[in-house]
């Protein structure tokens, strides 16, 4: 059975979660909640496990007690594994642990006092229906969520800690001020990719085929992986070239950060050019960030080891023009 959302959190907040669970189902939105939708005669585990796959989204209800939580630690891992829209709710001002820090660092979240559910429900009913987006009503990553929310990320010395932030903000606004344009135009500002492993053995749906991994990296403060396109062009040995559009491969709803994503290409490939296209929240335009990779082998013998790309340059920015991926080399 399909559910809209699977609520996560704490056996310690079960009467919230189900507060929040009863106001999103009179709206309408049906949730997935433990104990409530567990079969008893079948593993816990499974049974959760089961309860995301079946839900278009993920809502986590972060309290103290859940980042604590190896359950809900589980539970955040498969819905980031499986691609759900990750839906953050800090209840109280809680120390965000690293583990749950990597998945939700860097996404859009709610700070929720305790006061008033019907609020928070009237909220999150207008994003699980589609009246509303995320990130129109949710607080975005910031230097202030750092402090509050990983001090461990500030431990020493509080006047130390004071100093420099005052020499940081003082000598960030000066060097925006002198290069933003020239940073705008540095990858390191917007995104790269890196090929972690091409697998040569051939497919059934493409015997000349090759399994490429590619870790893509959103560099672009506040942009999410849904206003970016991701293009490759693929030069073959024959002279052709193969250019193929892979944005519907990232999780939309994930901001920033990295994601790893898998694709296909011919082994007859002789290069590669990948051209991340990203929105530069400092231009208010759109840049181009080209790849070129080479053909090379690591076995000694081409002809045993075909789909091996390494890069030949640094990441080169330019201005989004509409030309093909590549078309310039």
């Amino acid at each position: 059975m399909a559910h809209d959302v699977f609520v996560s959190h704490a056996s310690q907040d079960q009467s919230t979660a189900e507060a929040v669970c009863s106001g999103l189902e009179q709206n309408g939105i049906h949730c997935w909640i433990a104990p409530r939708d567990v079969v008893l005669s079948r593993p816990y585990a499974e049974e959760c496990v089961g309860g995301i796959e079946t839900s278009t989204s993920f809502l986590l209800l972060a309290s103290e007690s859940a980042i604590s939580s190896v359950q809900v630690l589980s539970e955040v891992e498969q819905a980031h594994k499986r691609r759900k829209p990750i839906y953050t709710i800090l209840i109280g001002k809680p120390k965000v642990s690293k583990e749950l820090d990597y998945y939700i660092s860097r996404l859009h979240w709610i700070e929720y006092a305790g006061t008033s559910v019907q609020s928070l429900v009237d909220q999150l009913a207008k994003v699980l229906s589609g009246r509303q987006s995320w990130s129109d009503i949710a607080s975005p990553p910031s230097l202030r969520r750092t402090v509050l929310y990983r001090r461990d990320a500030f431990a020493g010395s509080a006047v130390a800690t004071l100093l420099a932030l005052v020499l940081a903000g003082a000598g960030l606004a000066y060097w925006r001020h002198q290069n933003q344009t020239r940073l705008d135009l540095d990858y390191r500002r917007l995104g790269y990719v890196a090929l972690l492993s091409v697998d040569s053995p051939a497919t059934a749906v493409d015997p000349q085929g090759a399994n490429v991994q590619a870790q893509v990296f959103l560099l672009a403060q506040g942009v999410p992986f849904r206003d970016i396109v991701f293009i490759t062009s693929v030069h073959r040995s024959d002279g052709g070239i193969d250019q193929s559009d892979r944005s519907n491969l990232f999780n939309p709803e994930q901001v920033g950060s990295v994601e790893v994503i898998g694709f296909q290409l011919p082994m007859r490939a002789n290069k590669l050019a990948t051209c991340l296209i990203v929105p530069s929240p400092g231009l208010h335009a759109r840049y181009r960030v080209t790849q070129l990779f080479s053909q090379s082998s690591t076995s000694g013998s081409p002809a045993n080891d075909p789909a091996v790309f390494m890069p030949t340059v640094e990441p080169r920015v330019s201005k989004e023009d509409g030309t093909p991926c590549g078309s310039a080399h």
